[in-house]
């Protein structure tokens, strides 16, 4: 996919510490962005992935099949 340009509306304070955080590590602020939106958005993937597959683990269930309400607290740290 070609890349496209965007305008972004930020602080002078918080471009000018992008500008000096991107060259610390001999990037640009368009490398730095870009790879904070990847990352961000990469976690994001994961994170619904991850809540999807246990959603249908639970929709194949039943694996508990009492009302979690009805267990004492004595019951939970029983030890066996």
């Amino acid at each position: 996919m070609a890349p496209r340009n965007i305008t972004l509306s930020l602080p002078d304070d918080l471009i000018r510490k992008a500008k000096v955080h991107a060259a610390r590590r001999n990037s640009s602020v368009n490398a730095l962005v870009r790879k904070l939106l990847e990352e961000a958005l990469s976690h994001e993937r994961r994170t619904r992935a991850a809540a999807d597959e246990l959603l249908a683990i639970a929709a194949r269930g039943p694996y508990f099949d009492r009302d979690p309400r009805s267990i004492r607290r004595e019951e939970i740290y029983e030890r066996r």
